[in-house]
């Protein structure tokens, strides 16, 4: 299903204010919260992944993929969920994208991350892999 990609930004927006709702109310938030009331929602109103090419916990390996998101019936992308709490922070620059190998490796948070879904790709055969806190999304190739 084809969205409209302001329908998507709309969603996105949405998203977050329910989520900084939903964090004020609670003082904060877990990994599982930051699933449910995040990163579910972002990966299937947002970048409109059908739920049902959505897997949850599928083991490889080295331990369990928080999302594996299928194409057809194979896994093509996995998603390393990181709770709200954990800050991704980036270097300073104007380019819109940084390189893996460099100085995003840098901060301990995201290596840690990558790492982590970078084995879930070689232990799964999976080609993209994402770590994510909800709020910063690295994707890996």
């Amino acid at each position: 299903m084809a969205a409209h990609p302001d329908s998507a930004r709309e969603n996105l927006e949405r998203i977050a204010h329910e989520f900084s709702s939903f964090m004020a109310a609670t003082g904060g938030a877990n990994e599982a919260d930051t699933r449910a009331n995040l990163i579910d929602k972002i990966l299937t109103q947002v970048c409109f992944w059908p739920d049902a090419a959505i897997k949850r916990e599928q083991h490889v390996d080295r331990g369990y993929i928080d999302y594996s998101l299928l194409v057809q019936t194979r896994r093509y992308v996995a998603v390393e969920a990181k709770r709200e709490g954990i800050a991704f922070t980036f270097p300073t620059t104007s380019h819109k994208t940084l390189k893996l190998s460099g100085a995003l490796l840098t901060d301990k948070d995201i290596s840690e991350a990558i790492i982590q879904v970078r084995g879930y790709c070689d232990d799964g055969g999976i080609r993209y892999g994402i770590a994510t806190n909800g709020y910063a999304w690295v994707v890996d190739r």
